[in-house]
């Protein structure tokens, strides 16, 4: 019985190992500043739309650690955030103007660690890919 028990430690713990190096860098990140400043609810990656707008919904972190008057969102390198409502609990509305092909947005917004206070810059990018409108002129 104390081997089975001992299997199950040794093997408990190299599981643990293993998930801590696949996720080594949110784990680092987690450790050393605590949990992100925003988390962007949509778009998602990798998303393709049909028309030229996408949705935003981004939810920031409680409490006073987010400072929102440095929210900032980019569509290929123009700033498109006054077309955004921002708030003290996060941002959202459409970002309308996107190009035939795949558009750059990035989000970015200025905070406070948890744990030091230190400031610190979060980012989030995302490639929205617009869909090429069919050939209709067959004739």
């Amino acid at each position: 019985m104390k081997a089975w028990i001992a299997l199950f430690a040794v093997t408990s713990a190299l599981m643990a190992g293993a998930v801590a190096w696949v996720f080594r860098a949110e784990v680092e990140r987690f450790a050393y500043l605590g949990p992100p400043l925003m988390r962007v609810d949509a778009p998602v990656r990798g998303l393709e739309v049909p028309v030229g707008s996408v949705d935003v919904s981004i939810e920031f972190a409680g409490g006073e650690r987010v400072l929102v008057e440095t929210f900032q969102c980019l569509l290929n390198g123009s700033d498109v955030t006054d077309s955004l409502t921002v708030g003290r609990n996060g941002a959202i509305g459409a970002i309308v103007g996107l190009r035939e092909g795949d558009n750059r947005i990035r989000l970015r917004v200025f905070g406070r660690s948890l744990w030091t206070g230190r400031f610190v810059d979060e980012e989030h990018d995302f490639v929205v890919r617009v869909r090429a409108l069919p050939f209709l002129d067959v004739a």
